[in-house]
């Protein structure tokens, strides 16, 4: 497959922004790495940023697309969307319109102070 280098990655002036919080934080969770931001980054650039558009905020992509892409497996994609998925980052649906096509849609990450809240005392524990 080859990969169309001619289309943008991405709306916003070509950068798909990213907290700090994502890097720094978030890879303190079970499961979480900086291979999950990766992805979570990844689909970051292939939302749709017009307002107003019906799928405005999400990505819809083939499995096959995002492995050639990525270099990722299939079995690494589906493992890094449910960590994502599992701490609120992203949600999945399947795209009513196209087979194996799946809709991303990639959720503003917890601020410092809601993390600390949801996810600290359990991080402090295990350690």
């Amino acid at each position: 497959m080859t990969i169309d280098v001619t289309k943008p990655l991405a709306h916003d002036d070509g950068f798909a922004r990213m907290p700090n919080i994502l890097f720094r934080m978030y890879p303190l969770l079970d499961g979480f790495t900086l291979e999950t931001v990766g992805l979570y980054g990844y689909l970051l650039s292939w939302r749709q940023n017009k307002s107003g558009h019906t799928m405005y905020g999400m990505a819809w992509l083939r499995q096959a697309d995002i492995t050639a892409e990525t270099g990722m497996s299939a079995h690494k994609i589906r493992q890094h969307t449910e960590v994502l998925c599992r701490y609120g980052l992203l949600r999945v649906t399947k795209s009513d319109r196209i087979a194996n096509k799946l809709v991303y849609e990639p959720i503003e990450p917890l601020t410092y102070e809601e993390f600390r809240r949801t996810y600290w005392r359990e991080e402090a524990q295990s350690s």
